[in-house]
């Protein structure tokens, strides 16, 4: 009964904070958005009073009925692309995402077709011809010449 007690004890206590988080979507957007000055550091993080203001002014404009998009926007008119924590996808910026991927494929065909070099060339070096094989018979009189001498 008290493992029982206990067990209920730490799911209530492990499921009360989770169920405490709310969707606000001013702090969604605090996460999404990044620090103009410090360059790194998301602006829900960030201490600079630039980012106070930010802050407030995002939470102003959510109360004003802006979307979450609207709001962004502003930001990106104002900051410039560097406020989002990731280049757009889109015109050359789109180029960031994308070399990534070809480099990963490409470096993952290159490891398979020397993998593949690699294992036949390791058989065909292994492979002993039948020209160098010498016949037991013959072996043998030379293991017996060897002794007597």
């Amino acid at each position: 009964m008290r493992r029982f007690l206990l067990a209920l004890f730490l799911l209530l206590l492990v499921a009360v904070p989770a169920a405490a988080q709310e969707n606000d979507p001013a702090k969604e957007l605090q996460k999404e958005l990044w620090c103009p000055i410090c360059q790194g550091i998301r602006l829900d993080v960030c201490e600079q009073k630039v980012c106070e203001q930010m802050r407030e002014m995002i939470d102003q404009r959510l109360a004003e009925g802006y979307t979450k998009e609207q709001v962004k926007a502003e930001f990106i008119e104002l900051y410039g692309p560097v406020v989002l924590g990731e280049p757009p996808r889109q015109g050359f910026t789109l180029l960031a995402w994308v070399i990534p991927v070809l480099l990963v494929i490409g470096g993952l065909a290159a490891a398979v077709v020397l993998t593949r070099r690699w294992t036949r060339q390791t058989v065909s070096v292994a492979a002993p011809s039948t020209a160098d094989v010498i016949p037991e018979d013959e072996y043998l009189k030379r293991v017996e010449e060897e002794l007597n001498e």
